[in-house]
């Protein structure tokens, strides 16, 4: 039993010597009135290296009488760094289904690059925003400065 133990005491430390894991989500409000649309996705990530990542989010949205549920997993690419600021880019893979009032559910796909920053507030704590998309997104290739924007906040293990 003491060797179990021991064995899971190092491997934590081991998980826990460099912040490797982190846990997170992001917030997206847009527009108003009947145009407005919301969502929230919880994240995941993993960081491979100092400069790259993968990890994925689990979306529920809100926008034009649709809600949408979406699974995106990503890529991500440390690019720059200036202070506690690090700039990124996600290469990433869309799959939802949209559910419209009275309409039959419809499920949709999209892949695409997001760039973003990451602000560094302690070892653990960092605010991560993305700042717009490109790609090819339900039916139509394009850049979304305003849809892909979202802010969320990460615990890095």
């Amino acid at each position: 039993m003491k060797k179990v133990i021991l064995v899971l005491v190092l491997a934590m430390m081991a998980f826990t010597a460099k912040a490797q894991l982190y846990v997170g989500g992001g917030l997206s409000f847009i527009g108003t009135g009947a145009g407005a649309a919301f969502s929230i996705a919880p994240e995941v990530g993993y960081n491979i290296n100092d400069n790259m990542a993968v990890g994925g989010s689990i979306g529920l949205g809100l926008e034009s009488g649709e809600t949408v549920l979406s699974v995106d997993p990503y890529f991500r690419f440390y690019f720059a760094e200036v202070g506690p600021v690090r700039f990124f880019g996600d290469a990433h893979f869309n799959l939802s289904n949209v559910w419209e009032t009275g309409e039959p559910t419809v499920t949709t796909w999209g892949i695409g690059v997001r760039p973003g920053l990451a602000v560094n507030l302690t070892d653990n704590w960092s605010i991560v925003a993305h700042v717009a998309s490109l790609g090819y997104y339900r039916g139509t290739f394009g850049f979304t400065l305003n849809t892909g924007s979202t802010l969320g906040v990460y615990y890095c293990f």
